[in-house]
């Protein structure tokens, strides 16, 4: 959403407004909060005029402090137009002249400023029961009218003011739909009239009675721009509805409900469509509300459902259709807009034993819907919750391990497949045993490329390839190349690659020793042309690319043309599965082919026995890495085994080494 979205969650409310009210003291009217969001989403003066009653004379004008100067002006002009019949709801724009209040009332002769008066109608009931508007000062003379005729000639001054004038104008049309009609909603809501009025002669005496439109706009809990609830009384509105509970037989369920990609629609079409999809998803989730299900805005681009008294079959079917419901296209200027959804559900008593637990149930479903690939639902499991924890317990374990310095690096033997010699060390984290005990699958990988640890992961190992790089200068071991997989949040940052070619070159590194890593999946992302040229001039310092996953199917045929690849990197256990199908066999033998009539030499990885071993040559890879060949360890333990006379000591040598500042940011 745009950055307005924090302003409309974040309103200051007068301290007295949160207290119990005491008599004879005016609530702040919420009006005046909803005028300070709407005038920096229109970027305008701005106005709000309501209408508390038949008579036109009883209205009261909420108006940005710029024209303040104009409230009585304005007050006198909109009532005259409100009593005049409007029968479309769209946004009308009329010029006015106005005179500054305080020249009025000193009889001063200056000449009356001309302004754009552009307001949209709330009609309810065949009735004008507010306008939203805003003001535009427009140098309006002989030479210069609004609208200007398209024959006549206008200075470059006038053409800026009217193009600026145009687009503001467009801007408060667009956004003037979606606002009003939210406005017109909270009008209309039945369950406000329900709302109870202190007696202030007994203050304990409580009435019902109608609430006209002035005194609706005061109420604190909805969301201006979708007219949904809010999440104020949130938690205590769960723990109502389970109190509540008619049977046993009945539930309480709770959906969070995520607009997917967000960022997305604004960036492709616009603040003003994203604003829009917002709208479009809660209309829809307003016209599912009834005695028994509640909708809210909970902040940002996410939802809320509240079922009480309903089943677990009705929960599945709503859960089963809701996605749909809400994917509806809407249609925002010329566009078309898809919104996708994911949803998270939870109930009770299945999933939770109070309100919290019932929000921290629905929250893990809806996490576990965005890992699944957004654009889906879940309902909560208590695998979900086994799963989160541990995550939550690594990235605390990993955090911790960090901060103690207790994440080091070994370095893992790439060997020649026929002379069985080392062609290269790749660099890898060497974790402690309590983040082993934790992780599971690819907890790890994925660990290393997560924006949280990324930067220090990074940092740690591009360090340790330059102080083991310095060490084999001048010995029999310089001919070896030393391997970087790169993390990707590092990869994407811009100015990446120059910052290698710095480290580089100030270290006195042999760039054609160093070898750089990058998962194929990278290459698939928006705006990958810019990573391609870098890397290309990173290429041409002596700098070599490895891909890896290149089994995955991330590479195409593009890259191959484009990118200077010297290797591919094969997973011997992703590659075994594929042998498996004589088809895909067939394939991938066909593709590693293909790298060889390029050039590119293959790297067969995670080789654990002799069987794979066996099973996988014949795709004839160059070079192999795994436990069946050498271990990973410290390079000090490498290099005393390959370097004779030397010992521990060189590790503390080079530990003490001092390293460009440049390095130590790079990856940052």
């Amino acid at each position: 959403m745009s950055d307005l979205d924090s302003t409309k969650y974040n309103i200051e409310y007068p301290e007295h407004s949160r207290l119990p009210r005491t008599v004879g003291k005016p609530l702040q009217p919420f009006t005046q909060s909803i005028l300070h969001v709407y005038e920096k989403m229109f970027e305008l003066p701005t106005f709000i005029m309501i209408n508390q009653s038949q008579n036109q004379q009883d209205t009261e004008l909420f108006v940005s402090e710029t024209i303040q100067p104009y409230k009585t002006q304005l007050s006198r002009f909109l009532s005259a137009i409100t009593e005049l019949p409007i029968t479309g709801d769209e946004v009308q724009i009329l010029p006015h002249s106005f005179k500054k209040e305080d020249q009025e009332a000193n009889g001063c002769s200056y000449p009356p400023s001309t302004q754009l008066v552009a307001f949209m109608p709330l009609i309810l009931q065949q009735r004008v029961v507010a306008l939203v508007g805003i003001m535009y000062h427009a140098q309006l003379s002989t030479a210069a009218t609004f609208p200007r005729a398209h024959l006549q000639t206008a200075s470059n001054s006038d053409q800026r003011e009217n193009a600026d004038l145009t687009k503001k104008l467009k801007s408060f049309r667009n956004l003037a739909r979606i606002l009003v009609p939210g406005l017109t909603r909270l009008l209309a809501a039945n369950d406000m009239n329900d709302r109870l009025h202190t007696n202030e002669t007994s203050p304990r005496t409580c009435t019902k009675r109608p609430l006209n439109p002035k005194e609706i706009l005061t109420v604190r809990n909805i969301d201006p721009l979708t007219a949904l609830r809010t999440r104020e009384g949130f938690e205590q509105r769960i723990s109502d509805a389970i109190a509540n509970l008619s049977s046993p037989d009945q539930r309480v369920a709770l959906f969070y409900v995520d607009l997917d990609h967000l960022k997305v629609i604004n960036d492709a079409h616009g603040h003003a469509a994203g604003d829009a999809a917002l709208v479009a998803v809660a209309d829809r989730l307003k016209q599912m509300e009834c005695n028994t299900i509640t909708a809210l805005r909970i902040g940002g681009d996410e939802y809320a459902l509240l079922l009480k008294d309903t089943t677990s079959q009705q929960i599945r079917a709503l859960l089963e259709e809701l996605p749909s419901k809400l994917s509806y296209p809407f249609h925002h200027d010329d566009s078309e807009i898809s919104p996708k959804v994911s949803i998270g559900a939870a109930t009770f008593p299945d999933h939770a034993n109070s309100a919290k637990e019932l929000q921290e149930c629905a929250d893990t479903a809806l996490y576990h819907a965005k890992k699944r690939g957004r654009n889906c639902t879940s309902l909560f499991n208590q695998v979900m919750r086994t799963r989160l924890d541990r995550q939550l317990s690594l990235q605390q374990t990993t955090k911790q391990a960090l901060i103690e310095n207790q994440v080091g690096t070994v370095f893992q033997p790439i060997m020649s497949s026929q002379t069985n010699k080392i062609k290269m060390l790749e660099a890898r984290p060497e974790w402690p045993a309590q983040i082993h005990e934790i992780a599971r699958g690819g907890d790890l990988s994925k660990m290393y490329d997560s924006a949280s640890f990324s930067s220090i992961l990074g940092k740690t190992l591009i360090t340790a390839i330059v102080h083991a790089m310095r060490a084999c200068h001048n010995t029999q071991l310089k001919h070896w190349e030393f391997l970087f997989r790169v993390p990707v949040p590092s990869l994407l940052k811009e100015g990446f690659c120059d910052a290698l070619k710095s480290v580089l070159r100030e270290n006195n590194i042999m760039a054609d020793k160093f070898t750089l890593e990058i998962p194929s999946r990278t290459l698939l992302q928006a705006n990958t042309h810019f990573l391609i040229d870098e890397l290309n001039d990173l290429t041409k310092t002596g700098v070599k690319l490895c891909i890896n996953h290149y089994d995955s199917g991330g590479l195409k045929i593009e890259h191959f043309q484009k990118l200077n690849i010297a290797y591919i990197k094969l997973h011997a256990g992703s590659v075994e599965k594929l042998f498996e199908d004589s088809k895909t066999a067939r394939l991938l033998t066909a593709a590693t082919e293909f790298a060889h009539a390029l050039d590119i030499e293959v790297i067969l990885s995670e080789i654990k026995n002799k069987s794979t071993e066996y099973k996988l040559r014949k795709l004839r890879a160059e070079y192999v890495q795994g436990e069946l060949y050498a271990p990973a360890q410290h390079f000090s333990q490498i290099y005393e085994a390959y370097v004779p006379g030397k010992s521990q000591n060189t590790k503390l040598k080079l530990n003490s080494t001092r390293l460009s500042r440049q390095l130590l940011s790079m990856v940052n």
